[in-house]
């Protein structure tokens, strides 16, 4: 029976990406091994994972060595040599940090990188980053509550009535679609931007006005994300944007483009014509920041307003976060168990394949290091 090993996040992810529950779904089809502790911040117990049937295992060398499936959320380097025939599954991000991939090449070694998952209904239970994006935004706006100088809702009390905080999200995929649902379920008034066009009905469906600027580019290509834009384009849309910072008690950026430095929307001059006491949250900050001000994990003040961004805000929410990730997780497991001779052909297991027996193969990552050479 094949070993499935789960590992414990360094820290400050204090994620897991397999829950008792999700061990109890294995149960049967492999054997699991947790590292000690590796649930413990999110909420999960050494005790439940043994209820669940699981071994525990000490370190993390002794894990990744007694593992044939070795399952993280991010890279996990190891000091020791490890004999080949591992498959390591994680969201690794190549096409952003395509440094980590000589850890892998080695004989005997097979990468399945989840954050490549393709937006297909047959992949939508494997959705790793739709997972990750709904508890991004949601956190993203309970952030900017807390840090605001304004309620959120509209107050009525005896010293007058407070008028409800303005919200500004930027990009409407799944982080900014969960961020105006927060937003509007607090009591804000919101506006959204996107450069797909046909995230309109969405943003005004839970309640926000989405704000339109001519001359975009639709990639229906693109599996749902953003699509590079016109020099042109975006600057015609930052001068929309500067007028509706202007206006905005909080400012909440989620745009990012798959393998490519996440698009400035938010330049040092808007952040200067915001308003005392604002906030701008921008959870693209791994990706680059969509606010030139941003420095990931780090709060910046600017003219009285503050720049918060995170890296890792669904680590905020860890057992949420790690309920629905360790479902995305099962679920690609199973996949691959039944699908697992097929590496190379089918959709799923094609697409998020990185490297196979040490080799580099996936054409994603190969094209972009191919452009950066």
């Amino acid at each position: 029976m094949v070993r499935i090993g789960v590992l414990k996040e360094p820290g400050e992810r204090r994620l897991t990406v397999l829950t008792p529950a999700g061990a109890e779904r294995l149960k049967g089809q492999a054997e699991i091994l947790v590292q000690r502790d590796a649930g413990r911040s999110a909420g999960f117990t050494d005790a439940a994972y043994e209820a669940a049937g699981a071994k525990l295992v000490d370190s993390k060398e002794e894990l990744m060595a007694a593992s044939d499936i070795i399952l993280s959320y991010g890279h996990h380097h190891t000091t020791g040599p490890l004999s080949g025939g591992k498959t390591f599954i994680g969201i690794f991000n190549f096409l952003w940090e395509p440094q980590h991939l000589a850890h892998y090449q080695h004989p005997g070694f097979h990468v399945h990188s989840l954050d490549l998952i393709p937006r297909s209904t047959l992949a939508q239970a494997m959705d790793v980053l739709s997972s990750v994006g709904s508890i991004s935004g949601y956190q993203a706006v309970l952030l900017a509550a807390e840090r605001s100088l304004a309620t959120v809702p509209m107050i009525t009390s005896a010293g007058g009535t407070l008028r409800p905080a303005k919200f500004l999200v930027m990009g409407a995929g799944v982080a900014g679609l969960q961020a105006i649902a927060t937003a509007r379920r607090l009591g804000a008034v919101v506006k959204a931007y996107d450069v797909r066009t046909a995230s309109k009905e969405e943003v005004q469906s839970l309640g926000a006005t989405f704000i339109e600027v001519e001359g975009s580019v639709d990639d229906q290509s693109a599996g749902g994300y953003a699509t590079e834009q016109s020099e042109a384009f975006l600057q015609r849309v930052r001068e929309r944007i500067h007028e509706e910072a202007a206006q905005a008690d909080v400012v909440i950026t989620t745009a990012r483009i798959p393998g490519k430095k996440a698009p400035l929307l938010l330049t040092e001059e808007m952040v200067m014509g915001m308003k005392p006491g604002a906030v701008v949250v921008d959870i693209a900050a791994a990706t680059g920041g969509n606010c030139a001000l941003t420095e990931p994990d780090r709060t910046v003040m600017r003219n009285e307003v503050t720049i918060l961004g995170p890296t890792s805000i669904e680590s905020s929410c860890a057992h949420s976060t790690s309920f629905l990730l360790s479902n995305n997780y099962v679920a690609f497991i199973e996949y691959m168990l039944k699908h697992g001779e097929e590496l190379e052909t089918d959709p799923i297991l094609s697409s998020t394949l990185v490297v196979k027996d040490g080799r580099s193969v996936n054409e994603r990552v190969l094209a972009l290091q191919a452009a950066a050479n």
